[in-house]
């Protein structure tokens, strides 16, 4: 069993008077001096700062496109300037959202590219259709530099771990990428199999890691136990998606844990933001409003957490592993 680090009673008497966020090991957020805007991190090695809270554009490829325009000025307007997107089709999969998404972007990209980090995905196997597809994306965006590209999903069964981290295999070309300037940063995504990262970040150099962490599938996949201490260490800027638990009906966070999951990923040690997927005005305005008014967890409210959510866990099961279709059946809890 790993030791979950937003528990660790030696953390929290060592930490003594200091304030519950230092207790938990993370940073306190830099604070704008509009406070209109969202507080911000600094997103590891990239030595950027960034809003706490991204905007995952999914649900917004689904809308029309002048209700997608509205959508994407608000959230900058609202200060959520870290997007993240990727292209709709790939030799593995279809997403119709993000495509359409990117096509979106273009618009809002034209007029207001300073004001956003943007990053992408590929999902894809190969070294050279990787580097194809980063440049299909940028052209789609049009524009000539994404600030962040990740090779996606590699948890997924589709990734061998040698190809995955070959010189000529996907994260290698967008290091290439990187050097010929089509991305300033490249990262790893992924939903599953966490002890796969450990292995990739010790054998490619990465500036920014997505995992899927919230209160419910820390109890499965544990992200945040298994694979963020070695990330850390490292300065690797830090992501947390599925915060909210996916777009599985069966597998949605419960109403009344939401609020709680939101605090619980930005409350992780090194965690830089959340990136969360927002189809309307409604998400956005309380996710912003969360953001704006976030406290970590303390001790006590970790530790209550915890036991709330292991009965959702074991009714979730590995649903994130049904992403692959070769995908192991079950996972044990590993965090209860």
């Amino acid at each position: 069993m790993h030791e979950d680090p937003l528990c660790s009673r030696r953390a929290f008497v060592r930490a003594g008077a200091a304030s519950a966020v230092l207790a938990l090991g993370n940073t306190l957020p830099v604070w704008s001096a509009d406070r209109t805007k969202l507080p911000q991190r600094v997103f590891g090695k990239t030595g950027v700062q960034v809003p706490i809270l991204g905007l995952g554009t999914v649900a917004v490829g689904i809308l029309d496109p002048k209700k997608a325009a509205t959508l994407l000025h608000k959230a900058i307007d609202l200060g959520v300037t870290y997007i993240d997107t990727a292209p709709g089709r790939t030799r593995q999969a279809i997403t119709t959202g993000y495509g359409r998404a990117q096509e979106y972007l273009q618009g809002v990209l034209k007029e207001r590219r300073k004001e956003i980090f943007l990053a992408t995905k590929c999902l894809e196997t190969d070294g050279s259709r990787t580097l194809d597809l980063l440049r299909q994306s940028l052209k789609q965006m049009g524009i000539e530099q994404v600030d962040l590209a990740y090779t996606h999903s590699i948890g997924h069964a589709l990734y061998d771990l040698e190809a995955l981290v070959a010189d000529n295999g996907p994260m290698a070309s967008l290091e290439k990428a990187k050097k010929e300037g089509l991305t300033r940063f490249v990262g790893i995504t992924g939903h599953n199999r966490p002890e796969k990262f450990v292995k990739v970040i010790e054998k490619r150099s990465i500036d920014a890691m997505m995992n899927a962490v919230n209160v419910v599938d820390r109890h499965t996949y544990s992200f945040e136990n298994i694979v963020w201490p070695t990330a850390r260490r490292q300065n690797i800027g830090l992501a947390a998606m599925k915060v909210f638990g996916g777009g599985m009906v069966r597998c949605k966070m419960p109403e009344e844990l939401r609020h709680a999951s939101f605090r619980f990923a930005q409350s992780v040690p090194g965690v830089t933001l959340t990136v969360i997927g927002m189809g309307n005005e409604k998400e956005l305005e309380q996710n912003v409003e969360w953001a704006k008014t976030f406290k970590p967890l303390t001790a006590e409210e970790a530790t209550e957490l915890k036991k709330k959510t292991v009965a959702v866990a074991k009714q979730w099961g590995a649903h994130l592993d049904r992403l692959d279709t070769n995908g192991e059946k079950t996972r044990p809890l590993i965090n209860t």
